[in-house]
């Protein structure tokens, strides 16, 4: 036998199994997410979504009247922040309100500090030495146990049910528990433990590792594209900015990441010296998506606002 012929005997199984995966993954996108919760692949889809409530009285606040009075239709909270009791009990309350979780385990702010939810010994590897969670999210990657990770991560929903928080589905602060595969891997067995989807879009990283990608099934729900304010947009105008967004929408499932707080006196001391996603910045997410403007661009646009509720009830849970 020929070393070509020895080598395409050894490799022909292996390409069988990338042909049949691959065959798979056609399949099971054949019909894009806007089609199976039954809207046209033509339509352009929007989750204007409010992140990190819990973190302050002020962000809870705001981000409430923004979903009642304005357009923001979702929104994520942090477990293990100090005012999680709060935006716990106005969820219990209203159930019809689409809330997630917000899966924390940085801790940014200078001086405004919480650490894991699961308090033993095994978290050690997830706090610096003052107890609390990292502040960026290379140390997470570094140091953290991605069978630790789990734990932390499964803590945060079961307090969040036992709350009674109907949660609509799973999502990242600061991207941290999608930093490396191992992450990832267990960012995504947690949801699908409580069937729940998880925000997943192929910008992240480590998205398209072979691993992540053996483990994709039709329950999983990929967004077309996640969009988000960066320095510079805050630095240009976030109106200019968020007119620029719903002006050029793209058909498809779309998710507006957004923060919207007041710039009082509490957020200007938990977001001190910390101008990129600080104070103003929120008040300035807040004034748009409250304002007539929003609603008459998402008007104007033809876009439909969807929630994470249907995604979870439609595709994740669905029979």
């Amino acid at each position: 036998m020929s070393n070509k012929s020895g080598y395409m005997k050894k490799v022909f199984p292996f390409l069988c199994f990338l042909i049949f995966f691959g065959f798979q993954q056609v399949a099971a996108q054949a019909t894009n997410v806007a089609e199976r919760l039954g809207y046209s692949k033509h339509d352009k889809l929007l989750i204007i979504h409010a992140d990190d409530l819990g973190v302050a009285h002020s962000e809870n606040k705001a981000s409430i009247k923004a979903m009642e009075e304005g357009c923001v239709n979702s929104a994520s909270i942090m477990v293990p922040c100090p005012w999680f009791p709060e935006i716990a009990a106005y969820a219990k309350e209203h159930q019809e309100m689409d809330f997630g979780l917000h899966l924390t385990v940085t801790s940014e702010w200078k001086y405004y500090k919480w650490g894991p939810s699961y308090w033993s010994h095994i978290m050690a590897s997830f706090r610096n030495e003052q107890g609390y969670f990292y502040d960026n999210v290379a140390d997470v990657a570094a140091k953290g146990n991605p069978d630790v990770l789990k734990t932390e991560l499964a803590t945060q929903v079961r307090l969040a049910l036992n709350a009674g928080i109907d949660v609509t589905h799973l999502d990242a602060h600061m991207g941290a528990v999608m930093a490396t595969p191992e992450f990832l891997k267990a960012y995504i067995q947690v949801g699908r433990d409580h069937s729940l989807p998880v925000l997943l879009d192929y910008g992240i990283p480590v998205m398209d590792s072979p691993e992540i990608q053996q483990m994709m099934t039709e329950k999983d729900v990929v967004v077309d594209r996640v969009l988000t304010a960066m320095p510079e947009d805050f630095a240009d105008g976030m109106d200019q900015y968020y007119t620029k967004v719903l002006n050029e929408l793209e058909p498809g499932l779309n998710c507006l990441l957004i923060h919207t707080a007041y710039d009082d006196e509490e957020m200007q001391a938990i977001t001190i010296d910390h101008p990129d996603w600080g104070s103003a910045w929120r008040q300035a997410d807040y004034d748009f998506f409250t304002s007539d403007k929003c609603a008459a661009l998402l008007g104007a646009n033809g876009i439909i606002l969807v929630t994470w509720r249907e995604i979870r009830d439609k595709i994740t849970r669905a029979e």
